[in-house]
């Protein structure tokens, strides 16, 4: 679902408190999953990940390298809010779940538009990883708290300012999740950024190699097993039905794959048949 285009105020600019529909979280984007659709307007932008992979921003406190280096950061302060200041007493107005969350008092940075480079058309975000500190390319550490506070310009040139509750427990997965969405459809519903590549139907030949390779319905030796050897033999590669370089596919992306087309087609022995408008 493409969140609807924010309205056009008068306001210059705005600060929110995250989206307005906070309770329809079933709806908004997850960063973390692929797209099924493919009805994104050709003047959207769209942008790759990330080059490190998750797993490679997450420290590891107890590797003394690790541990060294978040003990050496930088944390983000007060400017963004005071962490450890008491919390302001109640619920966060609007917030599902907001005991995952810190009501905090948020600082001058929070509601600041005087610097106009702080308000980028096209705003960068990587998704939020257990732990408050994540590692860089370049081998340094960054406070996720400085993700808290989106500042974008929106497409009918409006300062936007965003302000994110941080999570009580920073290696809370829930916490995390719902902030990965909330933030990737505040910048989505704004702007022209897209955090991922058009994901490309499976060819006639994956589907062969994926019913080959289930019994009953699943994969013969686990799922783990399943996604690298499809991977071993499809990513990187140019594959009858495609010039170009086939994509790696996630777990998640295999298990839709399976669970859509499973009772119709794998469960009874058959390549799913799909039609022309499916596999555009």
């Amino acid at each position: 679902i493409v969140p609807p285009k924010t309205r056009n105020t008068s306001k210059r600019q705005k600060t929110s408190h995250m989206p307005h529909n906070d309770d329809d979280e079933e709806a908004m984007f997850d960063a973390g999953h692929e797209s099924d659709s493919d009805n994104e307007s050709f003047e959207q932008l769209s942008l790759m990940q990330p080059t490190m992979k998750r797993s490679d921003r997450m420290l590891n406190t107890k590797n003394p390298e690790h541990a060294q280096l978040v003990a050496n950061a930088t944390k983000v302060g007060s400017e963004y809010y005071d962490s450890d200041a008491d919390d302001i007493p109640g619920d966060i107005k609007g917030i599902k779940k907001s005991h995952l969350f810190r009501n905090v008092a948020w600082g001058s940075y929070a509601t600041d538009t005087t610097n106009n480079d702080d308000f980028p058309t096209l705003p960068e975000f990587t998704q939020f990883i257990p732990g408050r500190f994540e590692l860089l390319p370049d081998g340094t550490v960054a406070d996720q708290k400085a993700k808290l506070v989106i500042k974008l310009t929106d497409e009918h040139g409006k300062k936007r300012i965003f302000t994110n509750p941080p999570p009580r427990d920073w290696n809370n997965q829930e916490a995390l999740t719902a902030l990965n969405k909330r933030t990737v459809q505040q910048i989505r519903r704004c702007t022209k950024v897209r955090f991922r590549e058009p994901v490309e139907a499976y060819l006639d030949v994956e589907r062969r190699w994926i019913l080959a390779n289930l019994k009953d319905g699943k994969p013969k030796d686990g799922w783990k097993a399943f996604v690298k050897a499809f991977n071993d033999r499809f990513e990187g590669k140019v594959v009858q039905g495609s010039k170009a370089l086939r994509q790696a596919r996630s777990h998640s992306s295999l298990t839709k794959e399976v669970e859509r087309f499973g009772k119709d087609f794998y469960a009874k022995g058959l390549v799913p048949v799909v039609s022309k408008k499916e596999k555009k």
